[in-house]
Parts: structure tokens; C-alpha cells; sequence
């Protein structure tokens, strides 16, 4: 076998051997599984380094990637293993593993750039090449690349910069902090609806940069100051206008703090009008049963999530069918399994005015319970964040995973801004849900929070996601498997939907 490879090396170098000095520098790999080679990938210098192309990584093996621009991430499959590469990100992930790179991945000029040693040593250890060849050369384009990308500058402060970004929904603020810098302890909050308040402990501000950040016209904000106060820095901005509150995410690639600034949505007064005002009446409710067919959802004490939630939509259904002249539409009214796009899709497609999507919890401390219900927003606790992540997951069994990239903190925020006109109406939903299961059911109200699902993410009505119990609970799981508690948990939902119903038209009535 030796022997073979040695032959079908000399070949390639006889092959390239002409035209070697006029070429540049290319990277030939050779595949563990059949050892076969992969055809040349050229290699460019940037400061120093060498690096490869994805796009001419990708074109070697003949595949494809998925590119979400907003954060430059790359995810795509060689071999069997699933690759996510972000752009000045010293992390590989493959399938569930985590790498680390000496040199971080690089992006300029529309490209993404792989530190070459790096990746090929990555390859090595997750057994998709079992031997590389460097081919010397150089060309201009060498010389080129190098000139193109300059060195990062270093600052010496953590906070660097601000600017402001004004949407039709609201006021995105970028907070640029350095590599060094963690911003899991960040805080933020308005004062007397004038003043918002963000306190980085830890850090140091650039005063003078931020100080002259560039306030766009008609903006939110009226005025940017910053503070150095000990070990703590403080930005100060100051507010024209109602605003509703303020989410804070963290964004990776560039390092940043994401501030949404949500204003209140108030109805124009030309929906008084009859015509319009036919648009807004609480005429048709869109159900969705989480899960079903192939995905169970949680389970538990001898029960599934699919059957139960399904069982509590149909009850709720039939509740509004018969005592009301709203028109239902479900998502599902069998053991069918539904992407999660297609739930929204469903909804939209039928002109709904609510969205509501039951599910069941589960969690790994079997003395959770209770019952809560959810908005999507950025998570605010570990615990809320872990549930979206949970019933996120159903993603991985569906037909095309990739079409769904990792939420991003920038796309959860577009999401949010998005149904900002809806936000006040979900938020009366949701205080109405878990008020009405208070009264009605046995067990712990965990509240109203919040978290980004997938489910409700372009439902363009009210929405809110519930969570009945907890499935690994043995008191919730012995509750949820009695039909008649499912019936009084439809009932607790069928009560705050009239309630909603009467508080919504009554803000329509001229």
C-alpha cells in the first residue's frame, strides 16, 4: 500500500512540477477513509500564516456550506461530521466536540480563511485525513493576501466603542468590547423612562470614543456618556420618548453587547374605522400541539409529551368551538410530526390572531414542577434558556437541520424587534394564562418568562408558548395523565382567552 502511495504522489508532482514556480503554494490532503487524494487547495500567507480558503476547501471535496452572514458562521460536512467555523474564532466545533486553534479564522474580501496547520491537525484527529503534502510555490497572489489584512489594533480598553442603530420597532445599541473582556455580568436598566443605565464590571471605557458616538437623526437616544467609576465602567444614555424596556445579549463575532430599546406599539387611530377594526377582532386562534410522530418530546413517568399536549389542544379546541363563534385552526390534529417553521407558516397562511403552542417540561431535577408560561425574548435565566434549548432540539430530527442556524444573538433581537407590535398583547396573554391556572389547577406558578423559541419566531400575531408541568415530575406526570386534569388546564386557557379576548376588543371599540 505504501508503495501505491508513494506512485500516485510521484504522478501529482510530475503533474505540477511545470508550473510550479508560477503557482502558488498548494495544500494536497489525503483521505483516511480511502485514502484517496483530495485535489490541490491552494494556500495563501495573511501576517505571516498560512492559511486555506473554505470556499476552496469545500470545492475539493465537492460540497457545500451554510453561511449565516450575520455572524459569519460556516456549517457544512465532510464525511460524516457535521463543522462550524465562525469568523475570529479561535473554536472549531465538530458534531459535539470542541477545538481549539492557535490562529483564529479570518474573514475579509467575502472570504473565509482557515488557519492551515490548525485545521489539517483537526482533520487528523477526528480521522478524516490520514496524510498531507505541501506543495511550494509562490505567485503574486501570496504577496497580496499578505498586504490585504492588517494587523488587528490592539486597545487597551475592554469597552471600545458604541454606536446607535435606529429600526422600524425599536433602538439596537452596539457596545464593541475587547477579546479579553467577559460580559456575562453586564447590567442594564431605565430610570424614570429618561435614563438607561448600563453598569460592566471589570472593565475599562474608552470615554473620549464613546463620548463622541454618533447619534443618528430622530434617534431614541438624546445623549452617550461614559464613566469610569473604580473597577466599573458606566454608559449613560439618555432617552426621548416612551420606551417599553431593555434586553441585553452578548454577541461572539465581533465581540459585542446588543441593548434593544422596545417602544411602545399603539394602535393608529384609522383602525377605528369599521373596515379596520374587522382586522384586529379576535375572530380565529391558532392551536399547536408541540412534537407528535417521530419526535416524542420529553418523557417520563410513563408518558409522553406529544400524546399529552395533543390531548389538551383537542379539549381546548372543542371548548372554543362550542361556546364561542371563533374559528379554530390547528397545527395538528393527529400523531404527525410538523417543522417548526411550518407551525408559524400555518398560522400566518390562515390569518390567525392568537398563536398559542402547548408543550410539557422536563428536567434533569426531578423536583422541578409547576407550570409557566413563556414570550419569546432573550433568556434571562440559565433555566429558561435550557427549556428553549430543549424544545429547540426538535430541529435535529428534521429532514433538513441545516436550514435552521444556531439563533444568534443579532437574529434572536431582529426576531423580537419584529413582534414588537404584538409584545404588549402576548405579555396580557400570558399574565391571563398563568392567573387562570393558578385558580384552577393544583401545583407550583412558576410566572411568565422568557426565551427564544423557535416555534413562535415569525408568528405574526399575539403568541406565547405554555408549559403545563413537568413530565420527570412524579406529582405533574401522575396530574397530566388524568384526563380530567387535562380538561381543567384547557379550561384555565379557554378562561384568559376570554378574558384577552374582551380586554383586546375593548381597546377596538370606538
Amino acid at each position: 500500500m505504501t508503495r501505491i502511495r508513494t506512485i500516485i504522489l510521484a504522478v501529482l508532482l510530475l503533474v505540477t512540477v511545470s508550473s510550479l514556480q508560477a503557482r502558488r503554494t498548494e495544500l494536497i490532503l489525503q483521505k483516511a477513509a480511502d485514502e484517496r487524494y483530495v485535489p490541490a487547495i491552494p494556500v495563501y500567507v495573511i501576517n505571516q500564516y498560512q492559511y486555506v480558503a473554505l470556499q476552496d476547501l469545500l470545492d475539493a471535496y465537492k460540497i457545500s456550506a451554510f453561511l449565516n452572514p450575520a455572524v459569519r458562521k460556516s456549517v457544512f460536512r465532510l464525511g460524516r461530521l457535521k463543522f462550524k467555523v465562525t469568523a475570529y474564532n479561535h473554536y472549531v466545533m465538530v458534531e459535539d466536540r470542541t477545538f481549539q486553534m492557535a490562529h483564529a479564522v479570518k474573514f475579509f474580501d467575502g472570504e473565509t480563511y482557515l488557519p492551515m496547520d490548525d485545521f489539517v491537525h483537526i482533520l487528523k484527529l477526528v480521522g478524516l485525513v490520514s496524510g498531507v503534502t505541501i506543495l511550494s510555490g509562490t505567485d503574486t497572489a501570496d504577496l497580496q493576501v499578505q498586504k490585504t489584512e492588517a494587523r488587528p489594533e490592539l486597545s487597551p480598553f475592554d469597552i471600545v466603542s458604541t454606536s446607535i442603530e435606529e429600526r422600524q420597532n425599536g433602538t439596537v445599541i452596539h457596545i464593541r468590547t475587547a477579546n479579553r473582556y467577559d460580559a456575562k455580568s453586564v447590567k442594564a436598566w431605565i430610570n424614570r423612562d429618561e435614563w438607561l443605565y448600563v453598569t460592566l464590571p471589570g472593565a475599562t471605557v474608552n470615554k473620549t470614543g464613546i463620548d463622541r458616538t454618533d447619534i443618528p437623526q430622530n434617534s431614541t437616544i438624546r445623549t452617550v456618556t461614559a464613566d469610569q467609576l473604580d473597577e466599573t465602567s458606566q454608559l449613560t444614555f439618555r432617552l426621548r420618548g416612551t420606551v417599553e424596556g431593555v434586553d441585553v445579549l452578548h454577541r461572539q463575532s465581533p465581540p459585542e453587547i446588543l441593548l434593544t430599546i422596545r417602544r411602545p406599539y399603539v394602535i393608529d387611530q384609522t383602525h377605528y374605522l369599521d373596515k379596520e377594526r374587522k382586522k384586529w377582532k379576535l375572530d380565529k386562534i391558532v392551536l399547536d400541539a408541540g412534537h407528535g410522530g417521530h419526535d416524542p418530546g420529553a418523557r417520563g413517568n410513563g408518558a409522553k409529551e406529544k400524546d399529552i399536549v395533543l390531548d389538551v389542544v383537542k379539549r381546548l379546541g372543542k371548548l372554543i368551538e362550542t361556546r364561542t363563534d371563533i374559528d379554530v385552526v390547528y397545527t395538528r390534529t393527529t400523531d404527525v410530526f410538523l417543522p417548526l417553521k411550518q407551525r408559524t407558516r400555518i398560522a400566518n397562511e390562515a390569518g390567525g390572531k392568537v398563536f398559542l403552542s402547548v408543550h410539557v417540561n422536563a428536567n434533569k431535577n426531578k423536583r422541578a414542577s409547576g407550570f409557566e408560561t413563556y414570550l419569546l425574548r432573550p433568556g434571562k435565566t440559565d433555566e429558561a434558556i435550557a427549556v428553549a434549548e430543549m424544545e429547540n432540539s426538535v430541529i435535529k430530527l428534521e429532514k433538513d437541520p441545516h436550514e435552521y442556524d444556531e439563533l444568534s444573538a443579532e437574529q434572536l433581537i431582529l426576531a423580537t424587534m419584529a413582534q414588537s407590535a404584538f409584545m404588549q398583547q402576548s405579555e396580557t396573554l400570558a399574565d391571563l394564562t398563568q392567573s387562570e391556572f393558578d385558580k384552577k389547577l393544583v401545583g407550583k406558578n412558576r410566572g411568565v418568562k422568557q426565551a427564544g423559541f423557535r416555534v413562535l419566531i415569525g408568528a405574526s400575531m399575539p403568541n406565547v408558548l405554555i408549559e403545563l408541568g413537568f413530565i420527570s415530575n412524579k406529582n405533574d406526570a401522575k396530574k397530566l395523565k388524568q384526563p380530567a386534569y387535562r380538561q381543567k388546564a384547557a379550561e384555565a386557557i379557554f378562561q384568559a382567552l376570554m378574558k384577552y379576548k374582551t380586554r383586546h376588543e375593548k381597546l377596538l371599540s370606538p
